[in-house]
C-alpha cells in the first residue's frame, strides 16, 4: 500500500507573512511550535475524527470519464459538475494508510465497484479509481472558524475479499470502531492510494512532501477536544476569565464582553474574546508539548496560571 507518495519537497502555494515549513517537529525547547503543523493536521484529520466527502468521477452518462486522473480543483466551482460528493468514513492503518470504510448496500460501494470494474479493463497505465477525498476541520464553539482542510489526491483500490478481516483488525489498533466488525459481511474497506496531499491553513495551501506527512504524529487530544473545551467552559471558567484580563491591557480588560475556547491543541488553548465590538483571539501556550491526559492538566494550569494542581478532572 503507498504511504502518502507525493511530489518531492514541501512548499505553500499561497502563503501569508507568518508561513512557517513543516516537517519534523524542532527538538530543542526554543524552537518547540505553538501551532500545529499543517503536516500533523494531515494525520490528524486523515484519521477519521472530522467526516469526510469523497469525490468521484460522474457517470458516462452525465458525460465523466472513470480513466482521468484525479483532479484536486474538480470540486470548486470551475469544476462543478465534473464529480459527485459521497459522504464517506475515512480511517489509517498502523504505517498511515489511508483507507475507506464502506457500507456494502449504500451508493458509494455501488459506485466504486462499477468505476473499479471499468478501471480493470481501461488502458494500460490506468489503475484505480480516481478520486479525491476533502476533510474540513471542525473546532468546537459556533463562534470558531475552520483551522484546517485536508484535500488528498489519489486512486482507490480494491482490497480482496481476504485480506479485509485482516486489514479491518490492524485498523482497530488505530481507531477502535465498532463498524470494523462487520468488515467482510456488511462493511468492506477500500484503500486510497496518495498521489497529492494538500493542507490548508490560515497560513496558506501547502503542498506535503512523504517524509514530513510520515515524521508528523496526529494531535493527542483532537477527538477530545469538544469534551475537553466544554469541561474548562464549564468547570474552570473563572480561571480562564483571569488568565484573559492578565494577558489585556486595562483598558481593554474594562471593555471584555464575552470569553470563549474555540481550541485546544498539543501546543495550547486558543481563547475567543469579545472586546467592545471586536473580537480577536489569544494564545495560552503550554510551556511543553502535551503528550496525554495527565500532561494536559499540567500544561493547563501552567498556561492559565491555576495553582490547583489540574484543570482537567
Amino acid at each position: 500500500m503507498t504511504r502518502w507518495t507525493t511530489a518531492p519537497g514541501e512548499h505553500s502555494e499561497r502563503t501569508g507573512p507568518n508561513s512557517t515549513a513543516c516537517g519534523p517537529v524542532p527538538s530543542t525547547p526554543q524552537e518547540l511550535p505553538r501551532r500545529t503543523t499543517p503536516a500533523q493536521w494531515a494525520r490528524t484529520l486523515a484519521r477519521g475524527t472530522a467526516p469526510g466527502t469523497l469525490h468521484l468521477p460522474r457517470s458516462a452518462a452525465a458525460g465523466g470519464c472513470p480513466h482521468h486522473g484525479p483532479a484536486a480543483h474538480d470540486t470548486g466551482s470551475r469544476g462543478a459538475g465534473r464529480t459527485d460528493p459521497h459522504r464517506v468514513q475515512h480511517l489509517t492503518d498502523p504505517a498511515g494508510g489511508l483507507l475507506l470504510l464502506v457500507g456494502t448496500g449504500d451508493a458509494l460501494h455501488e459506485r466504486l465497484v462499477e468505476l473499479s470494474d471499468a478501471a480493470s479493463g481501461a488502458p494500460a497505465g490506468a489503475s484505480g479509481v480516481p478520486a479525491v477525498l476533502d476533510v474540513l476541520d471542525v473546532p468546537p464553539g459556533q463562534a470558531a472558524l475552520p483551522r484546517a482542510r485536508l484535500c488528498v489526491t489519489g486512486w482507490v483500490e480494491r482490497v480482496d475479499a481476504a485480506g479485509q478481516r485482516e486489514l479491518a483488525q490492524a485498523v482497530a489498533t488505530v481507531q477502535p470502531l465498532g463498524a470494523l466488525l462487520d468488515v467482510g459481511t456488511t462493511r468492506a474497506l477500500w484503500c486510497l492510494e496518495v498521489a497529492e496531499v494538500r493542507v490548508t491553513t490560515a497560513e496558506g495551501v501547502h503542498l506535503l512532501d512523504e517524509e514530513a506527512v510520515s515524521a508528523a504524529t496526529p494531535d493527542p487530544f483532537y477527538a477530545d477536544e469538544d469534551g475537553v473545551v466544554t469541561h474548562l467552559e464549564a468547570e474552570h471558567r473563572d480561571a480562564l476569565v483571569a488568565w484573559v484580563l492578565r494577558e489585556l491591557e486595562p483598558g481593554e480588560a474594562a471593555r471584555t464582553r464575552e470569553v470563549s475556547v474555540v481550541g485546544l491543541d498539543r501546543y495550547g488553548l486558543d481563547v475567543l474574546v469579545t472586546v467592545g465590538s471586536g473580537t480577536r483571539v489569544l494564545r495560552a501556550a503550554f510551556p511543553r508539548p502535551a503528550g496525554g491526559p495527565h500532561e494536559l492538566r499540567a500544561a493547563l494550569c501552567s498556561a492559565l496560571g491555576c495553582p490547583c494542581g489540574g484543570l482537567v478532572g
